[in-house]
C-alpha cells in the first residue's frame, strides 16, 4: 500500500503515538532547562556535606573546638569555639597558643628581628662552628636559629640536616603510639608533675606565664631564649620548618596533648576561659603557592587533584547541559531521527559528567576523613546537604532524558509514519553532485 493512499483513520494510531512522543520529549526538554538552573544552584552552594561536632571536638592545629561545618565544590565554612585564657587565669599555656600562625605576620616579625635585634647579627658575626660538626652545642643552636631568621635557606638546610643526624628526636616519633593523654592546663601542679622540665616561665606583656615547650623543640633552642621576647611567637613555625614534632611523648609512647576544658553548654565563660565563636568561610585554592601550603594543613596533592577534577567537570557538565537543552529544542523544529539521537547522546554526556562530580567529591570526603584529621576531625557526624541531593536530581533528569530521546529516535518510514512530513524527514539523504 502506498503511503499516499493511507487515510487519516489509518494514520490515527501512529499520530496519537507521535503526539505522546512529542509531549514526553517536551517534558524532558523542560526538565533539562530546569536541570540547568538546579545544577547552577547545586555547584554554587556550599551545602554538599554538613558536619556536626556536638559540644565540640578539640583541634590541636588551630587550638579551637570544632562545632560544625559545611562544604561544597568551591567553598568550605567552619564554625568553631575559641578558648581564650582570662587575664587572671593561672593555667599553663601550650607554646602554640602564644605563637603566630599567619605566614605574613611570621615573615614580618622575622624581618623585624633581623633588622632591629642585634643578637642575630652578633651570632652571625661572632659564632663559628668546628669542621666537621660532631656535637650539638649552644653555638650550633644559635646559628641554626639565626640562619632561619635571616632566610639563609641553604645554610639553614645544612644545619637542619646535621641536627636531624645528630639528635635522635625521631625516636620519640617512632615510640609514639596511638594512645593519647589529655592534660588539663588549668591544674598547673598536675601539669608540672606530668611533664616536668618542659614547663617554662616566660614574661609576656609584663606578666609571668607558665609555657609548655616540648622537649624535642627545647633541644633545638639556644640558651636563654626565654629572655628574647620575639622568639616565642615564632616557635610554632620554627618547629614546623625544623620538622620537629610538637607533641610530648612519655616512656610508654603515650602522647600528651594540652587541651582546654570543653566549651560550656550555656554561656561563654567557664574554667578560667572565655569561649568565643569563630566563623570562617574560605574558597578552595586550586593552585596554591608555597606559603598557602605551609599555612593550610588541609592542603595536600591528593586533595588538590580531587578539587581540580570537581571544578573542571562541574563546568563541563554545565556547558554540555546548556548545549543539550538547545539541541532538544531543535528536535521540535526538525523532526529527523538523527537529531533526537544527537540530543540523547548529549544528555548522556551530561549525566556522566555530573555523576563524575558526585563521585569525585564523595571520594574526596572519604579520603579526608581517613587522611586529614584537620579538615575532617574524627568523631564528627556527617550528613549530605541539599546541594548533594540537587546534583543527584540533575543526574536523574539527564539520564532519563537520554533514555527517552534514544527510545523515540526510531525511524518512522512508510505506513508507520504519522504524517507525510515525517515520511520525508526520515528518508535517507544522498549527498552528491
Amino acid at each position: 500500500m502506498s503511503t499516499s493512499t493511507l487515510g487519516r483513520e489509518e494514520r490515527k494510531p501512529y499520530y496519537d503515538a507521535y503526539l505522546l512522543q512529542r509531549r514526553v520529549l517536551l517534558g524532558c526538554t523542560a526538565a533539562i532547562g530546569i536541570g540547568v538552573i538546579l545544577w547552577i544552584v547545586a555547584i554554587s552552594t556550599d551545602r554538599w556535606f554538613v558536619g556536626s561536632g556536638g559540644q565540640g571536638i578539640f583541634i590541636q592545629e588551630t587550638r579551637r573546638y570544632y562545632i560544625a561545618s559545611h562544604a561544597g565544590l568551591w567553598r568550605m565554612c567552619r564554625y568553631s569555639s575559641v578558648p581564650t585564657l582570662l587575664p587572671n587565669s593561672s593555667a599553663a599555656r601550650n607554646f602554640t597558643t602564644l605563637s603566630l600562625t599567619n605566614v605574613t605576620q611570621i615573615n614580618a616579625l622575622k624581618k623585624t628581628i633581623a633588622v632591629e635585634d642585634p643578637f642575630i647579627l652578633d651570632i652571625i658575626n661572632n659564632v663559628h662552628l668546628s669542621d666537621p660538626i660532631t656535637d650539638i652545642d649552644n653555638d650550633f643552636r644559635q646559628l641554626l636559629f639565626a640562619h632561619w631568621i635571616l632566610d639563609h635557606d641553604q645554610d639553614f638546610k645544612t644545619l637542619k640536616d646535621k641536627y636531624k643526624e645528630l639528635v635522635a628526636f625521631r625516636a620519640n616519633v617512632e615510640r609514639a603510639s596511638n594512645s593519647l593523654m589529655m592534660i588539663n592546663p588549668t591544674n598547673v601542679s598536675a601539669v608540672r608533675e606530668i611533664i616536668g622540665a618542659t614547663l617554662s616561665t616566660v614574661t609576656v606583656n609584663g606578666s609571668l606565664i607558665n609555657v609548655i615547650v616540648p622537649e624535642n623543640l627545647r633541644n633545638a633552642l639556644f640558651a636563654d631564649w626565654e629572655d628574647q621576647p620575639n622568639v616565642l611567637p615564632l616557635l610554632w613555625q620554627y618547629s614546623k620548618d625544623l620538622e620537629i614534632p610538637i607533641f610530648m611523648v612519655n616512656s610508654n609512647g603515650t602522647r600528651y596533648i594540652i587541651q582546654p576544658p570543653p566549651p560550656p553548654k550555656k554561656g561563654k565563660v567557664a574554667n578560667g576561659y572565655v569561649y568565643n565563636r569563630f566563623e570562617k568561610c574560605k574558597y578552595h585554592i586550586l593552585f596554591p603557592t608555597d606559603d598557602d601550603i605551609k599555612s593550610d594543613p588541609a592542603i595536600d596533592d591528593e586533595i588538590l587533584d580531587y578539587t581540580r577534577t570537581e571544578a573542571s567537570f562541574a563546568c563541563i557538565c554545565l556547558f554540555v547541559m546548556a548545549m543539550g537543552f538547545v539541541f532538544s529544542i531543535y528536535t521540535f523544529l526538525n523532526p529527523r531521527y538523527m537529531f533526537k539521537r544527537l540530543a540523547g547522546g548529549i544528555h548522556f554526556i551530561s549525566s556522566s559528567t555530573g555523576f563524575i562530580v558526585i563521585q569525585v567529591l564523595t571520594h574526596a570526603v572519604e579520603y579526608e576523613k581517613n587522611k586529614n584529621s584537620f579538615a575532617f576531625p574524627k568523631g564528627v557526624d556527617y550528613t549530605h546537604g541539599y546541594g548533594f541531593y540537587l546534583a543527584w536530581t540533575v543526574f536523574s533528569i539527564n539520564f532519563f532524558s537520554f533514555i527517552m530521546f534514544m527510545w523515540y529516535s526510531k525511524k518512522k518510514k512508510g505506513s508507520k509514519a504519522p504524517t507525510e512530513e515525517m515520511v520525508m524527514a526520515d528518508e535517507p539523504i544522498n549527498i552528491g553532485r
